[in-house]
């Protein structure tokens, strides 16, 4: 059995195909053709002596590092051969290869087969899709964290997920103090206690969150070295809120926490990291913390902290203190993103706001 990428030749077969294995919701002639010579798609296609085994379509969504597994057809006379199943591999490593870290797919809620063909494959549940599908029937929206070869290079940095939703900053600290003190203890108590130590007050919603400033000094006040690299066309995160008042004490906090920082002598860059620089504080054991928008990983746009817990030649890797299901929690670490768009979901708002905390002994 071949696989390879479809080609405008393939075009045919693939149309019969989808006529043979779909009775609804068929691509057309013309959308597969530009979903093959699209930027942002791959068609893959099984293959045996010139006959059409099986495709799959894959998905980018632009500026996320989310990947969509659009659509994938098995010809019933190659069924039972694993084709699906090599198809949708071949799938999550071309996503990831295109730096994606999250794969989501929709499959027909009474498709019993492939809903347990995902599920063998490490696919979660996301959404009931009422009526999804031109005969009404309901879909099931599924995701999978991808993952990549073991880091060349790996932190012995614990997982810490955050207790409430505005405690990340404080959980990744939890994760680099843990990583540089063997003795120290991870705990709701300390998660809690520096989240109040370094907020800035308000955000767009709900509670505060913590600022680089803020997380730099927490971690200076507990005897680490700190180094803060941080870049911003105003206050970070003043542009969250519209209310006068609050923006006043958003303004208040942070210059406060920057007088803090000069007192204390925290070396502050006002410049983003370089890749290279990133690489060279993993061989140095350092742990660093970087401020990112959640919207290239889940469409949404919400400051969010990570941290890094390794890298190989292609991708660093990191520690998301976030995760949506408590028995999916192992999800959350060693994710890969590639090195190559780490740059693009570094920074926050309007502002362009960047700030990384580099945190060590």
């Amino acid at each position: 059995m071949e696989f390879r990428r479809a080609t405008l030749q393939d075009l045919p077969a693939l149309i019969e195909l989808e006529s043979k294995v779909f009775s609804s919701d068929t691509i057309a002639p013309r959308q597969m053709k530009r979903f093959i010579l699209s930027q942002h798609s791959m068609v893959f296609i099984a293959q045996q002596q010139q006959q059409l085994a099986g495709y799959a379509l894959l998905l980018f969504h632009q500026g996320t590092q989310l990947s969509r597994l659009y659509s994938i057809a098995v010809n019933p006379a190659f069924r039972g051969q694993q084709i699906a199943q090599q198809l949708v591999e071949i799938c999550e490593q071309s996503a990831l290869e295109q730096g994606s870290t999250t794969l989501r797919l929709e499959v027909r809620n009474d498709n019993i087969a492939a809903k347990n063909l995902y599920q063998k494959l490490g696919y979660k549940p996301l959404k009931v899709l009422i009526h999804y599908y031109d005969d009404l029937a309901d879909g099931i929206r599924m995701q999978k964290r991808l993952t990549a070869s073991q880091p060349k290079t790996l932190l012995p940095m614990p997982l810490y997920i955050q207790t409430t939703p505005f405690t990340c900053g404080a959980a990744c600290l939890l994760m680099a103090f843990a990583t540089l003190d063997k003795q120290f203890e991870l705990g709701r108590k300390e998660e809690l206690q520096l989240w109040r130590e370094a907020t800035t007050i308000f955000m767009a919603g709900g509670h505060g969150g913590c600022s680089g400033h803020g997380l730099a000094l927490a971690a200076k006040k507990r005897g680490f070295d700190v180094e803060l690299w941080t870049q911003s066309q105003s206050t970070p995160f003043i542009d969250s809120v519209r209310d006068p008042n609050k923006k006043e004490v958003i303004e208040i906090v942070h210059q406060d926490f920057c007088q803090q920082a000069d007192e204390l002598g925290i070396t502050t860059i006002s410049a983003p990291p370089s890749t290279e620089q990133l690489e060279q504080w993993i061989e140095q054991g350092k742990c660093v913390l970087l401020l990112i928008s959640t919207y290239r990983f889940n469409g949404y746009k919400e400051p969010h902290w990570i941290i890094l817990s390794g890298m190989n030649e292609q991708f660093f890797f990191i520690h998301d203190p976030h995760s949506d299901r408590e028995n999916d929690v192992a999800s959350s670490a060693s994710i890969p993103v590639s090195k190559a768009s780490l740059g693009q979901i570094i920074g926050f708002g309007k502002q362009k706001h960047t700030a990384c905390v580099v945190v060590s002994t």
